[in-house]
This record gives structure tokens, C-alpha cells and sequence, in this order.
């Protein structure tokens, strides 16, 4: 199988996905959750995604390049709810309580990752970042090709956004050891097929190398780095070792 083309940051934008209190803080709805017993959330797994994602941010921003964040907020009736979330009743209700209701301290972005000024945040009421919302025009606007992806949950909004975007014709590249699920299995296992069919899976340390290579320098100019990316089930040569499931996922992958 041939390869793909070779891999430059110089036109991308990190997405953050769903980095929110109720997600990855422990007193949010999540951390609770895991909390009471009797769940599979492994709250260990969705936390150990922060200084990762953290680094991301410092990265792009280094770079000049768009961070987006991306939030899941709902009305406190949940009337603008996409599906399964319409279901489970207002918020109140045993089930969900304030679980994402905008204006609350669980829907906003973590402390750990807030927004700079000026940086964008998109918010949807679905599990796809692009389904009705500005996100494509966004991007378009800031003159971006390629869509850099982190963040919870691995199966749901982060495969969902980048799924949405796959349809919308950008090159995507998933941060596997910044994103998670409530098991490492589930997650695993979504970045198998993801890395098959829709976005290159690296770890954080390629990533943030690739990011700096594009970074504006006082000096003479010298030629961004790229990362001639493996066809789909072959790893990728010239990239760091793996430090994460992502990039160890990658190599395995069946074709």
C-alpha cells in the first residue's frame, strides 16, 4: 500500500475536546461517578490526559497556532440536547443532575487548560464538534488544512470531531496519549480504527516536535520538520519511539 503524504503542522489547529470540569475534574459529574463504585470509568485515565493536553497547548501556542476548544453545554432544560442526552430528563432528575448545564462550574474548561485570551471555544450540544456549529468556518477562516486532536472521550466526541471532520476534508492527526475513555480497552481499541481509516494516531512527543519545527524563530529560517507518514497497519518511520498507546496502536493496526 502506498504511503501517505508527508506530514507538516505548519497549517494546523489543536482542537481540545471536552476538557471540562464534569469530564476530568474529580469533583465534576465523571469523577463522582467513579467515586460511588459500580461504574467502569476509569477516572485515572481520563485525568492522566491533562498534562498531556497541557503540553499540547504550550506547543501550538509556541507555534502561532490555533488552539480551539471545544465544549459540550446544555440549557438547564435540556431542550437544545442532542441525542441520547434528551433522554435521561431535565437536569434534577437522578441521573444526570447539572451534568453539563451551561452556566455551571462543570461545563466550563478546567483550570488546568483554560483558554488564553482571544483563543477560541465552540460549543456544541452533540457528541461531533462540527455538527451545527462554527467550527468549519472557523477553521477556514484562520486558513487551516489540518486538524490536530485531543482530549475525552476517545469513542464518543473526540472519534465523533474527528469523523466530522474527515467529511470535511481536513488531514487529522490524533494524540493518542491525549486522549482517553472510560477503559483503556474502549480506548485502545477506537484508536485502531481510527488510525485505519481517518487520522494519523502519534503521541504527544512527536506531535509537540512537529510543532516546533513550525514555530516562528528570530534566526534564519530553517525548513519545518515533517513526518513521512506510514500507509494504514504500518508504523511510521523517522518518528520518535512511542511513548503512549497511540503511537504503539499505530504500528499494529491491520490494513
Amino acid at each position: 500500500m502506498d504511503e501517505r503524504p508527508i506530514l507538516s503542522l505548519e497549517r494546523a489547529a489543536l482542537l481540545v475536546v471536552d476538557m471540562q470540569n464534569d469530564f476530568v475534574h474529580p469533583d465534576g459529574g465523571f469523577g463522582v461517578s467513579a467515586r460511588r463504585g459500580g461504574s467502569s470509568i476509569d477516572f485515572g485515565g481520563l485525568t492522566a490526559t491533562i498534562p498531556m493536553v497541557a503540553e499540547l497547548i504550550a506547543a501550538a501556542r509556541a507555534a502561532q497556532r490555533p488552539v480551539v476548544y471545544i465544549a459540550h453545554v446544555l440549557r438547564a432544560d435540556y431542550s437544545d440536547a442532542a441525542y441520547p442526552y434528551w433522554r435521561a430528563g431535565p437536569p434534577g432528575t437522578k441521573r444526570q443532575g447539572n451534568f453539563l448545564v451551561d452556566g455551571t462550574w462543570g461545563a466550563q474548561i478546567i483550570d488546568d487548560l483554560a483558554p488564553a485570551p482571544g483563543e477560541h471555544l465552540v460549543v456544541k450540544k452533540g457528541f461531533d464538534g462540527f455538527s451545527n456549529t462554527g467550527l468549519d468556518m472557523l477553521l477556514r477562516n484562520l486558513g487551516v488544512d489540518t486538524c490536530v486532536v485531543c482530549g475525552v472521550k476517545t469513542c464518543v466526541c473526540v472519534s465523533s470531531t474527528v469523523r466530522g471532520a474527515s467529511e470535511r476534508n481536513y488531514q487529522i492527526v490524533v494524540v493518542g496519549d491525549a486522549c482517553a475513555d472510560n477503559t483503556a480497552e474502549w480506548h485502545e481499541a477506537e484508536l485502531v480504527t481510527l488510525s485505519r481509516i481517518f487520522a494519523d494516531v502519534l503521541d504527544t512527543a512527536a506531535v509537540t516536535e512537529l510543532l516546533a519545527s513550525v514555530a516562528p524563530r528570530t534566526g534564519p529560517r530553517t525548513a519545518p520538520r515533517t513526518a513521512r507518514l506510514a500507509a494504514p497497519g504500518l508504523a511510521a518511520p523517522g518518528l520518535a519511539a512511542p511513548r503512549a498507546q497511540g503511537a504503539a496502536l499505530r504500528a499494529s493496526a491491520p490494513s
